[in-house]
């Protein structure tokens, strides 16, 4: 509900803050005092109306602020969706600056004409002479006619039903192939995964290949460089290392029969003179492990080249084809059972489309059915508003192949306001006190707690007076029940009704629009000028009261 309102600086206010109430608000005063400006404001911060020449003071920003408290699901939903959620406050607030540079926020957060549209038109429903009511939408008849034969159940298993044709068609369109695509792929997966089995080791057998074929492509090069050793450790020449080795041990043994205390220094070297004896056994035995096979060669020198070869291929290093091949593998296996998987999607399609059109066929008996009690009801409840030739028909369009959240109906509400016209869709009324009066008699009628919680109606008396305006102030005293109603009016029998009452008039001395918010006594005065005039009687103000009892 529209819980408070704050204008600076527009059309011919010069700065209001005022707040509102729960229940049934009336707005009166003089013609000319501004009661529809007020509108006007709320409209223009909600992004429904053009902000040039709105500005009562050029040379001074415009400001308009609208507090509402929301409880509505559906509407905190899409506050939360589009991270404008403030708990239940939500607050819009337009700015308008001297160069007619206009900004829209919705709880702080700046947002575009259509997002703050979207919003503002769920959170409240303003119907005016120039307005574009949302009763006039095809969308919010359905959903009127709908709150009134009650099928929620229905619509959300048709709903549920067609999310998940939706998932599943999504899914399906990640793996479905045609049946050549599908043979190709296989094929081509077929011969990758062949190939890679045949060429593909893993790490610690491609390190030995490796380490293999090293060591064969090596072979002259390692036996020179162990003959070498061999000869430096050992040889004919009277110089090598054993032998020099054997000086050092006479010149040490001397040094020992000099010093006894140098026994570690002859020791030392007869260590090393024997682990030189076994290196030289290692090498020998090393030596005679090489073997020159020039045919084992050639298969690892091919191998390496088939590796290097898939390596480029696949685009990884040759370590990592092995991962590739169970990649590949895995995709094949994938490919072979999501045949089976698409047939058995493809069923369960089929069978939810099944199910849609049977809950589909079953909405649309009850519409056609359900939508005559509610002509009769909307119809009757006209004539007591004064449309006594009024009809009012709701014409059910149903497309059996259409596959929508709201099954095959396409619903439209026609009237026609006098018996030599013709039943025409409500867009095309040319009256908006008319179609004031047929929203509020349809909202009573189907009325439901996901809609919006603010009702706003402006020259809805348009036309009427006597027995019609109490009978229409008792409507919107009695919707006010189930929402919060704001009525700008000028009939004593509407205004009586209401929970609250502000009037609206000039400060004449700066010229400027002002709201008052009148307690009893205030509002009897209020109601007797409304009745009488200026000129307030015993008999106006009696009258006034007793229209309030």
């Amino acid at each position: 509900m529209l819980s408070s309102i704050y204008i600076k600086n527009f059309a011919i206010i010069d700065e209001i803050e005022i707040d509102f109430h729960e229940n049934m608000s009336v707005l009166t005063g003089e013609t000319g005092a501004g009661k529809s400006i007020l509108i006007d404001a709320i409209n223009v911060v909600l992004g429904n109306k053009k902000t040039n020449k709105i500005s009562r003071n050029e040379h001074i920003d415009t400001e308009i602020i609208c507090h509402f408290n929301v409880s509505n699901k559906n509407i905190l939903g899409i506050l939360k969706e589009k991270d404008l959620n403030d708990d239940k406050s939500c607050i819009f607030r337009r700015k308008i600056n001297t160069k007619n540079t206009s900004k829209i926020y919705i709880n702080d957060k700046p947002v575009t004409s259509s997002t703050a549209k979207l919003i503002g038109n769920l959170i409240i429903d303003i119907h005016g002479q120039h307005e574009n009511q949302l009763i006039l939408s095809s969308d919010e008849q359905r959903n009127r006619l709908d709150n009134f034969i009650n099928i929620s159940e229905k619509k959300k298993k048709i709903k549920d039903i067609l999310i998940e044709i939706k998932n599943i068609s999504k899914s399906l369109s990640e793996i479905a192939l045609t049946n050549e695509e599908y043979n190709e792929k296989v094929s081509l997966l077929e011969y990758e995964v062949n190939e890679l089995e045949n060429e593909a080791l893993d790490h610690d057998d491609y390190e030995k290949v490796y380490q293999d074929y090293k060591k064969l492509s090596n072979a002259d090069i390692l036996i020179k460089k162990i003959n070498e050793s061999k000869n430096l450790i050992e040889s004919d020449n009277s110089i090598n290392i054993n032998s020099l080795l054997s000086d050092v041990n006479k010149n040490l043994e001397d040094i020992r029969n000099i010093d006894e205390n140098s026994d570690d220094l002859l020791d030392t070297n007869i260590s090393i003179q024997e682990q030189l004896r076994n290196l030289f056994k290692i090498l020998e035995k090393y030596e005679n492990s090489i073997n020159i096979d020039n045919e084992k060669l050639t298969f690892l020198n091919e191998k390496i080249l088939s590796l290097n070869n898939l390596s480029r291929k696949y685009n990884v290093n040759e370590k990592n084809l092995i991962n590739i091949l169970y990649e590949k593998q895995d995709l094949l296996n994938d490919l072979k059972k999501n045949k089976e998987n698409i047939e058995n999607k493809n069923k369960k399609i089929e069978e939810n489309l099944l199910n849609y059109h049977l809950i589909a066929k079953e909405i649309s008996k009850i519409r056609i059915k359900q939508s005559l009690l509610l002509e009769k009801k909307i119809s009757s409840e006209l004539k007591k508003l004064g449309m006594s030739d009024c009809q009012f028909k709701i014409s059910i369009a149903s497309d059996k192949t259409l596959i929508s959240n709201n099954g095959y109906d396409k619903i439209v509400f026609l009237i026609k306001t006098n018996k030599k016209s013709k039943l025409l869709p409500l867009s095309e009324i040319a009256s908006g006190g008319e179609l004031s009066r047929l929203s509020l008699v349809i909202q009573l009628e189907t009325r439901s707690n996901n809609d919006c919680e603010t009702m706003i109606f402006d020259e809805i008396d348009t036309g009427i007076g006597g027995a019609t305006s109490e009978v229409l102030g008792n409507h919107l005293s009695k919707l006010s029940e189930k929402t919060q109603v704001l009525c700008v009016t000028h009939l004593a029998q509407i205004a009586a009704k209401s929970n609250h009452h502000y009037l609206v008039s000039k400060d004449k001395n700066i010229s400027s629009t002002k709201l008052t918010y009148l307690d009893n006594d205030m509002k009897i005065n209020e109601l007797a000028r409304m009745i009488g005039g200026i000129k307030l009687t015993d008999k106006t103000l009696q009258f006034a009261k007793e229209l309030i009892d």
